[in-house]
């Protein structure tokens, strides 16, 4: 019996642990193929501050984008996609959970934020990531890409950015649920 509690203990503990925060989390590695054979390794995530210039440049460019006045004292979302899917069929919507209910309803609940939706001017199929309801803004200069999503193949991400320019950089996939989470934490 003596043993059986303490390995439950064990269980326990070790499934505590294992919930830290999404912030804190330590990032995984996506391999990625370069085209001349060689490959590069990339966090899944990390946290970093934009300089004074890079934050002005962002907050100009988000001004110029958008039809609806930016209060930059709140926090800055941005949900970014990068390619098409590799399989491709007409008409088709992803199942993926970012889409449903309304995220801006959920961050709302957790605060005040200005959240954007950016597409790679490449991504030909809006439709295919629910364009019907969701307000794409084409990253016509790449310049979202070129600040945070520097590499081919992961899909896109999510970055979510303080007002003093701290940022939280997820590259991959993700879930509603880790935007959510992380905006909360972060």
């Amino acid at each position: 019996m003596k043993n059986l509690l303490q390995f439950l203990l064990i269980i326990i503990i070790s499934g505590c642990s294992s919930s830290n925060s999404l912030v804190n989390k330590e990032p995984y590695l996506y391999t990625l193929e370069n085209p001349d054979g060689s490959k590069t390794k990339v966090k899944s995530h990390l946290t970093s501050q934009l300089s004074n210039v890079d934050y002005q440049t962002l907050k100009n460019h988000l001004n110029k984008i958008s039809d609806k006045e930016i209060d930059f004292n709140k926090k800055i979302i941005i949900n970014f996609i990068d390619n098409d899917p590799k399989i491709y069929r007409k008409g088709y919507q992803v199942p993926w959970d970012i889409f449903y209910g309304n995220i801006k309803d959920d961050l709302a609940k957790l605060g005040q934020s200005n959240h954007f939706w950016i597409i790679n001017k490449k991504v030909k199929d809006l439709y295919y990531y629910h364009g019907d309801k969701i307000k794409w803004i084409v990253d016509e200069g790449d310049f979202i890409r070129k600040l945070f999503f520097h590499y081919n193949g992961l899909n896109g991400g999510f970055v979510i950015i303080k007002p003093n320019g701290d940022y939280f950089l997820k590259v991959g996939e993700y879930q509603k649920s880790e935007v959510l989470k992380t905006y909360k934490e972060f």
